[in-house]
């Protein structure tokens, strides 16, 4: 794997053009990254919104894939977490992580037992944040190959455009996030080749989206779990957090 530090992107559109997601393997995410190795005051300063997110229960899809890192992360950001294995475990939640890994296995997990229709409505009427593989499952159409998705971010997604396995890479990037550059780990990434109008583009890569949101959905072509900063994970809890104050 490549790391860059000091990577921007060759050109950054004044309206967003395109958008997307990534497809990797489960197993060699924990090889590249030891999340486990955050260091103390990062920790501590994680915690520090414990308060702000404790009354926020977020799922996990925990069906393949790098979900015990996703939850690690929410739980660090000071949210309770839950793996989401069964349709019924759904209910009740105030928000869903669609992790990485490979979005054909967990299409087969969730074309049994209505699973599949059971996470699109609630994909559709529930925050939710979908990176790499989850991505592609979120996305309106996906390409190389073509597969099922569930539709309902309006973007189309290439499967694995960035290469093999080898080609995975560590990039520092700019984004519209508060607290400077961003580190992204690409792994296997797809790439977004188009966004709706919809969407909003929050970062990029090489002029394509890495980074997007349409109203209550957030979706990524890197792995956010994959390092200590857990700054997409709080931006998530923050929608999170507005729409459960919407409704109280």
């Amino acid at each position: 794997m490549q790391r860059s530090r000091n990577a921007t992107p060759s050109l950054v559109p004044a309206v967003p053009a395109f958008a997307g997601c990534a497809d990797g393997t489960g197993i060699v995410f924990a090889a590249i990254i030891n999340i486990g190795m955050m260091p103390t005051s990062t920790a501590n300063a994680a915690h520090s919104g414990a308060g702000k997110y404790a009354c926020i229960t977020i799922g996990v899809l925990a069906l393949q894939g790098d979900y015990e890192a996703h939850a690690r992360a929410f739980t660090s950001a000071g949210a309770h977490t839950v793996l989401v294995r069964k349709p019924e475990q759904l209910t009740g939640l105030d928000g869903l992580a669609m992790p990485g890994g490979e979005s054909t296995t967990m299409l087969k997990f969730l074309e049994t037992h209505g699973f599949f229709a059971a996470l699109q409505n609630f994909v559709a009427a529930t925050p939710t944040f979908a990176t790499c593989a989850g991505c592609i499952l979120a996305a309106r159409e996906v390409l190389r190959p073509p597969q099922r998705s569930l539709g309902v971010l309006d973007a189309t997604v290439e499967r694995n455009a960035y290469g093999r396995q080898i080609d995975s890479t560590i990039l520092t990037l700019p984004t519209e996030l508060p607290g400077g550059p961003l580190e992204m780990v690409f792994i296997r990434a797809p790439r977004i080749t188009r966004v709706g109008p919809d969407v909003e583009v929050l970062a990029y890569r090489d002029s394509f989206p890495t980074l997007v949101r349409q109203r209550d959905l957030l979706a990524a072509t890197f792995h956010p779990e994959m390092t200590s900063d857990t700054r997409v994970q709080k931006l998530f809890l923050d929608m999170v957090l507005a729409r459960k104050l919407r409704r109280a």
